[in-house]
């Protein structure tokens, strides 16, 4: 991609190189395009197919864009489309989506005793529970955190 955006930029406007050289990165385009739409598919389909029900964290894609920093990783993530792709697959196998709301404390909430960590900022992929001593990555303990929120929304609201 950068090597034929380069190509691209080097040409002369106007020139017959120059569509030669717009045509391959538009083939480019659509071929990443393509795979991460397969690899989606895929991966909703194995999540829906495996599971009864899958929690989702509610999230504001659109306001982590905004982070220069994360930007770029959530858009090829595309974190919006495969939300899309396993809510449409759950309603076509019969399966659940669980969701949680987007201000849940899914990473600070230590999932064994319940201690809330306010100290924890994004830098920080683990931490240690000064209650009970354990030691947690942050995503792990985020999804059981999500999973927990999740069932007992669930039982709340008696689905």
């Amino acid at each position: 991609m950068k090597v034929l955006q380069k190509r691209l930029s080097r040409k002369q406007k106007g020139s017959a190189n120059r569509q030669k050289a717009k045509l391959a990165v538009a083939k480019l385009h659509e071929k990443i395009s393509n795979q991460r739409n397969d690899f989606q598919h895929k991966l909703s389909f194995k999540l829906i197919s495996e599971n009864q029900a899958v929690a989702l964290e509610t999230l504001n894609v659109e306001g982590m864009m905004k982070n220069h920093c994360l930007a770029q990783h959530i858009g090829d993530a595309s974190w919006s489309s495969i939300v899309e792709k396993l809510e449409y697959k759950a309603e076509w196998y019969g399966k659940t989506i669980l969701r949680i709301g987007q201000f849940e404390p899914s990473t600070k909430i230590c999932n064994i005793c319940g201690y809330y960590n306010k100290n924890i900022t994004l830098a920080d992929r683990k931490w240690d529970c000064p209650d009970c001593n354990t030691n947690h990555d942050r995503d792990i303990n985020a999804a059981i955190n999500i999973m927990k929120f999740a069932l007992d929304k669930q039982n709340l609201i008696g689905i």
